[in-house]
């Protein structure tokens, strides 16, 4: 769910490693859609495992209709039902505890992605629509998959959560950081918001984070909460990337 394709139509992304120009992002607006946020994942978390797997497949859903909605505004005819069935169906299969279950769907969305590409009023390009919709349903569809997974292990609510704040708190200090001190461009080409600084202050961020929740969630310890600090202190921003590249060939 970090880095995850949240946002492949391009309208509102804010990457990982950041040096934004002042009145390039509304923060009073990110931190009301960041609070909103929380406050919908502590309640599905209250609600239990049930209501947090419903959270993440509307999340994975609407990550899907984004990433089809930009290809097809990119005059691509990728097709929204197939993704979202396939989708929605490994999301099943990780809650189920059916990972062998996960080819087979990864399989069913290529066969109906060439079936597709034989109907009337294809596109130009049918072979790269099978292509992208097989991406989306294995790259979003798969993210939550193993969000899922981790959901039903033991305290794997606690986990995600843990996992779900960590990333925030890198993207957060690296918004600040990044804005305050970057100077040396991350990845100008693809991204030229992101910044060396801006990146460092995000993986301090996340291994803060990853040590404070470490402290309190008794499964993931402080050597642990270290660890997945650094796993998306440093994994997150090529997240982020990958996405401004996927936005940058629409």
């Amino acid at each position: 769910m970090t880095g995850g394709p949240s946002d492949p139509a391009g309208k509102r992304r804010r990457g990982g490693a950041h040096s934004i120009p002042a009145g390039a992002r509304s923060l009073p607006q990110a931190v009301a859609t960041g609070a909103a946020l929380l406050a919908v994942v502590l309640l599905a978390s209250y609600l239990g495992p049930e209501a947090s797997f419903v959270l993440i497949c509307v999340v994975v859903a609407v990550a899907l209709y984004e990433g089809i909605d930009a290809l097809t505004a990119a005059g691509r005819k990728p097709n929204l039902w197939l993704a979202l069935v396939c989708g929605l169906g490994l999301l099943v299969a990780a809650f189920a505890q059916k990972p062998s279950l996960f080819a087979a769907v990864l399989a069913a969305a290529l066969y109906g992605g060439f079936l597709l590409a034989l109907r009337p009023g294809r596109s130009s390009a049918p072979a790269s629509d099978v292509a992208w919709t097989l991406l989306l349903v294995a790259w979003i569809g798969g993210g939550g998959a193993a969000a899922t997974s981790l959901l039903v292990v033991e305290s794997g609510l606690a986990l995600l959560i843990a996992f779900i704040l960590i990333a925030a708190a890198a993207d957060i200090a690296a918004f600040f950081v990044g804005r305050a001190l970057g100077r040396r461009k991350l990845a100008p080409a693809i991204s030229p918001g992101k910044s060396w600084e801006g990146f460092i202050g995000g993986l301090a961020g996340a291994l803060a984070a990853g040590a404070a929740l470490g402290s309190v969630v008794d499964r993931l310890g402080v050597v642990h909460g270290l660890a997945l600090g650094t796993i998306c202190g440093l994994l997150a921003p090529v997240g982020d990337l990958v996405e401004s590249l996927f936005k940058r060939e629409l």
